[in-house]
């Protein structure tokens, strides 16, 4: 569960798949039949728990107020938004993710031949 800035709680649902070994996808649940996906690097989302992180469109950083938090902001041409989650649920997944594939290990899970003719066949 996650916190937005206006205290309104929101389900989310995260998700690691080794077809994608350096992204984590976040799924933001509201009551409509969209959801809203998110693809966080695996590293931003570890850096974030530790020091102030991110450029552009997605910023992740330990909570001023509280420690025991992280603050994700989100931003696209259509507004931005802020979440809080705590610090431990989230270190909780992302122990999990290294689990199934250890932190500079993704590149043994990587087909660079099958992305190379994907990205050349259009």
């Amino acid at each position: 569960m996650i916190e937005s800035a206006e205290d309104m709680l929101l389900d989310v649902k995260l998700d690691y798949d080794t077809s994608d070994p350096f992204a984590i996808r976040a799924c933001f649940l509201r009551d409509t039949p969209n959801e809203i996906d998110w693809l966080f690097s695996r590293e931003l989302l570890v850096a974030g728990m530790i020091v102030p992180s991110g450029e552009g469109d997605v910023r992740i950083s330990p909570t001023a107020s509280d420690i025991a938090t992280v603050q994700i902001d989100l931003k696209t041409p259509d507004g931005a938004a802020t979440f809080t989650v705590a610090a431990e649920d989230l270190k909780s997944f992302l122990d999990c993710s290294e689990a199934i594939v250890p932190r500079g290990e993704e590149t043994l899970w990587v087909d660079f031949d099958f992305e190379l003719h994907r990205l050349v066949s259009g």
